[in-house]
């Protein structure tokens, strides 16, 4: 990575409305501590609670505007609401680039990044963009417009064309090496012999009734009757088990356990779920979330439709037998080439860190001309 030679450099993370836009934010700004001396690291967040949760739980206290949803799609009344929220949440937002004066500001998406976006422009503030999804959103849309540079979490990101992003992946939390028993432990689970696989179910940072009872009915076949199906729920407090091979986890922004214990996944098609079952080289069954903005998910599962451990099974027109056949393909898949490796979350773990240092190298370049860092010529 780039070396900095600045004595002291002010980075501005802008990142909110879902757990997809927030932990990419958090794993690049947990990496620049690390990883790069004299940058200080500051967050802008929306004002929801899960929003202020995922912040939290992370040890961040980000300075808070009051933008808490989309204008666009509401009721009228929801929708004056908001648009006057926009208003009040740009001027907080020129209250906190003024009193933070960053070198640089990277916005992850959502609409806490329009704000920003706006009073960045309005001060000169060299600005990135960081699109997670391979469809951009709203706001992503509207930074390239403004001319801001966008870096994308995948080959594609439509319907910018290609000279108009550099892929740099979407950067991840970082995991902790632990071993099966360790992460039983973790989430108070007996271990009752666990003869089949164990899939774990990810329905999302907003969570999905549908696909939990999707998979309800899964595990009631025979075919399955010896495997473990953990389903993330957030709405149990502490692990619950519904029948013999369901066990209910609460929502865990430490997803570490989990992964730990998975030998294959059924998961919503967010992008930073999809960077991690790339970097965890995990098989999966992905089911994308068909009502997202633009159809953003389906576009996310098709980046990984080629790799041979990713399996898509799209719920709006595909049979729950058709769902049950894809996931014990992947099951073949795992007993033939022993898929679970005990170097898993380490592994993805270094992966995540490379993307975090293409990340910061696309960000430098687009840094104020007076910070010199080392190998690049700025504008």
């Amino acid at each position: 990575m780039r070396a900095v030679k600045s004595s002291s450099i002010s980075l501005l993370l802008v990142a909110g409305g879902t757990g997809g836009h927030i932990l990419p934010a958090v794993a690049f700004g947990d990496w620049i501590l690390r990883e790069q001396k004299g940058v200080t690291v500051n967050y802008i967040s929306g004002s929801r609670p899960m929003e202020l949760e995922i912040y939290r739980v992370s040890g961040i206290e980000p300075f808070v505007i009051r933008i808490a949803g989309s204008p666009v799609g509401a009721s009228f009344a929801k929708k004056l609401k908001r648009w006057f929220d926009m208003l009040i949440s740009i001027y907080q937002v020129w209250r906190c680039v003024n009193k933070k004066s960053p070198d640089l500001c990277v916005m992850f998406g959502g609409y806490v990044s329009i704000p920003a976006l706006l009073i960045c422009r309005l001060k000169g503030v060299r600005s990135v963009f960081h699109e997670q999804n391979a469809r951009a959103g709203k706001a992503t849309r509207l930074a390239h417009r403004f001319n801001v540079r966008v870096a994308s979490g995948w080959e594609e990101c439509a319907p910018l064309k290609s000279g108009d992003y550099e892929r740099v992946g979407v950067p991840i939390r970082r995991f902790r090496d632990m071993r099966r028993d360790e992460a039983l432990e973790l989430l108070d689970i007996v271990d009752d012999g666990f003869r089949g696989p164990v899939v774990s179910v990810m329905t999302g940072s907003l969570g999905s009734g549908h696909l939990a009872e999707t998979l309800s009915s899964l595990s009631r076949m025979e075919l399955f009757s010896l495997w473990r199906f953990l389903v993330v729920n957030p709405e149990v407090d502490s692990p619950t088990e519904v029948r013999h091979n369901m066990i209910h986890v609460p929502r865990m922004w430490d997803i570490s356990p989990l992964y730990a214990l998975s030998d294959m996944l059924i998961t919503r098609a967010g992008a930073s779920t999809l960077s991690e079952v790339e970097a965890l080289t995990i098989p999966a069954v992905l089911v994308p979330w068909r009502g997202a903005a633009d159809d953003h998910q389906m576009k996310n599962a098709q980046q990984l439709a080629s790799v041979p451990t990713v399996r898509i099974w799209d719920e709006s027109s595909e049979s729950l037998s058709d769902l049950a056949s894809k996931l014990n393909d992947l099951y073949r898949i795992c007993l033939s080439e022993d898929n679970h490796t005990v170097k898993r979350l380490y592994n993805a773990s270094k992966a995540g860190e490379k993307i975090c240092g293409k990340l910061w190298d696309f960000a430098a370049y687009y840094m104020k001309g007076e910070v010199n860092f080392e190998g690049r010529r700025l504008h």
